[in-house]
This record gives C-alpha cells, structure tokens and sequence, in this order.
C-alpha cells in the first residue's frame, strides 16, 4: 500500500494538513486511547526554503477558521535562550579556537531539551492567550546536532499532553510493524526511534 507522504507533492501535503488540522475531532483528540497527540508532518529536506511560507500560509488559514494555533519556531526559541546566558557574543568569538567538543557542549547545554528547551516551549505555550487549542513546532533541523527532533517530543509529553502537537520535519517518518518507527532527518540520518507519534500524512481527511 503506497502512503500519502511518498506520493504527495509539496503543496499537497500542507493543504491536507490543514483539513486535519482544521477537523474538531482532530483538535478534541478525538479517537486517541493511551496515545499522546503527537504528530509528524514531513517533507522533502530540498524543499526548506519553501517551509517558512507554506507555514505561514497554513498558520493563517487556520487561524482565519477561528483556531487558535500556537506557531514556534524552535530555532528563534533555542537562540533567545542562547542570548539569554549574556555570554554568547564571548562564546561565538572563541568558537575558532575552541575544540568542537567543547563549543558544542557550551551552546547545547544551554539549549538542552529536558532542562531548558521543552520547558521554555510549555511556558510560552501557557502563556498565550487564548489557550492555542494546536502547537505546530518548526525548524528542527537548524539545531541538529545539538538537539534532535525525538529528544524534543519526548520530553514535551509530560509537560503538553493536552492538546494536538505537529512538528513540521525536514525528512522522513518510517514506520514498520518489524521493524518500529524512526524520524529520518534530511533523509540521510535516523534520528532515533519514536513511535510514539503519528504521520500527520496517514491521518484520514473528514468528510463533509
């Protein structure tokens, strides 16, 4: 059975996920038994520069049907907690006379998911208002390596469990019932396993 993710073009795949997004059932989680509300939406690693303005556009028309979406840019929040240390000018300028193992180990703790990132995104997620009823997480790929996309998902669940979250992934989502499920970033690099999410791709469009 060929999946929609291998044969959906660009375009296609933001239009279908605004009608999933768009769905009550999906936003009211409806049908998920001991699941979290996590999803995946792909595309190809050659069509980044297009991403920005596909999401802006899906933000939007989502908004414009009375949703209230939460829209982070992971790569935004990670610099403002790298700017938040005062220190990072002084790290960057002796980045070239740092060991890259030590520079890495510098800005990634900063950025770390579990004590710094995942809560930072939670907060601002609190913090909106209204209450967004869907979280879209983008640019993942621009803190590779120092945070991976399934580090990230993993350590959201116990803090954002209550409402729909997507992160929109350059790469692919496998999936097999042998051999599990990785994030395959830029389609070159298995992220890790997480099977804990869902292909937004494979989720079916209500009917009207």
């Amino acid at each position: 059975m060929v999946r929609k993710a291998e044969v959906l073009t660009f375009q296609e795949r933001f239009d279908h996920a605004y009608l999933v997004l768009s769905s009550p059932n999906f936003l009211q989680m409806k049908g998920l038994v001991n699941e979290v509300p996590y999803f995946i939406l792909t595309y190809a690693p050659g069509d980044e520069p297009r991403v920005g303005a596909a999401r802006g556009r899906l933000v939007t028309r989502l908004r414009s049907a009375g949703i209230d979406v939460c829209d982070i840019d992971l790569w935004s929040v990670a610099t403002d907690l790298w700017r938040g240390t005062g220190v990072l000018e002084q790290i960057l300028a002796a980045e070239s006379s740092m060991p890259k193992t030590t520079f890495a180990e510098a800005v990634g703790n900063v950025v770390s998911p579990s004590t710094h990132l995942a809560p930072r995104i939670a907060e601002i997620v609190h913090d909106q208002v209204p209450p967004p009823q869907l979280l879209l997480l983008s640019n993942i790929g621009r803190l590779f390596p120092l945070v991976r996309a399934h580090t990230v998902l993993h350590t959201l669940q116990p803090l954002l469990a209550d409402r729909p979250v997507v992160l929109i992934f350059p790469g692919s989502y496998q999936q097999s019932a042998t051999q599990g499920s990785a994030l395959e970033l830029f389609d070159q690099m298995t992220d890790d396993d997480y099977y804990r999410a869902f292909d937004l791709l494979d989720q079916e469009v209500p009917r009207c």
